[in-house]
């Protein structure tokens, strides 16, 4: 693409190069993540089937296999013994993009990346290059973040507990966040699937 747009002066973004590198892992990293903190976000998750990593192993053929695939399987395994694994510790965020930080390095994805910068005496965490070259161009405007757990730690959610927290936020346990199956998300879905072929007939 940026080949075909270089005629016209367009140049790639900063980066670009390591967002190539990291679309093999991003996703699955991404949804890593969401799977172990739905219990504290207003947010399902599930574990996908095996028609589904299957997919996902042809479709990722030099990654998912190797550095993804047993993860799932050992969480969907967990999940059967009634131990389904959910992250009770609170995650370092980003400064920046205020995602946990759970990326690796680029080169290297068995290597969290983790990049810092001093602003007035204070340390500042990130999650890539990217997101300490945003911050080190406007520090004064991403100081302010305000990053939900830094405030958890301060006592500014209701409360040291999960639970506290999730009271704080007003979400519905169960109802707004954890399993998607059983969930009343899967409810609404099946029931709108079931209309729709209804519907067909």
């Amino acid at each position: 693409l940026f080949q075909d747009l270089a005629r016209y002066g367009l140049r790639p973004p900063k980066y670009a190069d390591q967002a190539t590198v990291e679309a093999d892992h991003v996703s699955h990293q991404n949804w890593a993540i969401f799977y172990q903190y739905s219990h504290a976000a207003a947010f399902h998750t599930w574990i996908p089937d095996r028609e589904h990593l299957d997919w996902l192993s042809e479709k990722y053929p030099t990654t998912f296999d190797k550095f993804y695939r047993p993860r799932w399987e050992m969480w969907a395994e967990m999940a059967k013994q009634g131990k389904r694994f959910y992250n009770m510790a609170l995650p370092m965020l980003c400064q920046t993009c205020q995602i946990p930080m759970g990326y690796t390095e680029p080169a290297d994805p068995t290597t969290i990346c983790f990049r810092e910068s001093n602003f007035k005496g204070e340390r500042y965490h990130f999650c890539s290059d990217g997101c300490k070259d945003i911050f080190d161009g406007e520090p004064e405007k991403y100081v302010q973040s305000w990053l939900p757990v830094h405030q958890i730690f301060q006592g500014a959610c209701g409360g040291a507990t999960i639970p506290d927290v999730l009271n704080y936020y007003r979400l519905n346990v169960g109802h707004d966040n954890m399993d998607y199956v059983g969930s009343p998300d899967e409810a609404l879905w099946n029931s709108w699937q079931a209309g729709a072929v209804k519907a067909a007939e």
